[in-house]
């Protein structure tokens, strides 16, 4: 039979989240919902992929129109995700 060394779902969580990588991972998680969030399902739909790497956030389109229009928004997208955050997560956004 097995110890009695039960542990709170609770606190396996807030043991997990103090490791570094998987924080890490969790804020890009984070930083893609927001991404989402932030073009909206009409859009979103024309996007292929998206992924964070290195504090890039990636998006691979299917519309060049779509990709010339949100060239220049950029730098506005990347302070919204910032700052709903609550940090900066993401230096770039690179569109393809």
């Amino acid at each position: 039979m097995r110890g009695n060394n039960t542990n709170n779902v609770g606190d396996i969580i807030r043991k997990l989240m103090k490791n570094p990588k998987l924080a890490e991972k969790m804020d890009e998680l984070d930083a893609l919902d927001v991404w989402k969030e932030l073009i909206g399902d009409n859009l979103q739909k024309f996007v292929v992929g998206a992924k964070m790497y290195k504090g890039n956030l990636y998006v691979k389109l299917s519309s060049s129109v779509l990709r010339n229009e949100l060239s220049y928004k950029k730098s506005e997208l990347k302070e919204q995700i910032n700052q709903k955050l609550g940090k900066e997560m993401v230096k770039e956004i690179i569109l393809k």
